[in-house]
């Protein structure tokens, strides 16, 4: 069994049924992978299907995902340890904007020795050295 961290957009397309890559989300969990997830992607995930005025899920619903996926992922939380790995990444790669918070995502995985990011997003992690990309197949 391999460790794989479990990117937001996967989360997301695992509970939206309308989504093309859902089915490729909900395969993936039929692995015999140990999944994790960290702090960050939950909260990225509450505001991804909470937005906007016609939401995938009320906050409610959101609230009780995010519970059922700490039943099936490992949430892994910030420490000084991974504050230290951000900042070695931020000066190494110099993100903008948004893009830090998937390099907060990487220095996570990265200082629990989660090697491998599950995504659909490859750009957001394919150029961290250390972190390998698996995108889900259809």
């Amino acid at each position: 069994m391999s460790k794989l961290l479990i990117d937001t957009n996967v989360l997301v397309y695992l509970k939206d049924t309308s989504s093309a890559f859902h089915r490729a989300s909900v395969k993936l969990f039929k692995g015999n992978d140990q999944f994790y997830t960290t702090s960050k992607n939950l909260s990225e995930y509450y505001a991804v299907v909470t937005k906007g005025e016609k939401p995938l899920l009320t906050p409610q619903e959101a609230l009780h995902d995010i519970t059922e996926f700490a039943l099936y992922c490992t949430i892994l939380f910030p420490s000084y340890l991974s504050y230290q790995k951000l900042s070695e990444l931020i000066k190494k790669y110099h993100p903008k904007g948004l893009r830090v918070h998937d390099f907060e995502i990487a220095s996570i995985a990265l200082v629990n020795n989660v090697l491998n990011v599950a995504t659909f997003n490859r750009s957001d992690f394919q150029q961290i050295t250390g972190i390998e990309v698996t995108v889900p197949v259809l």
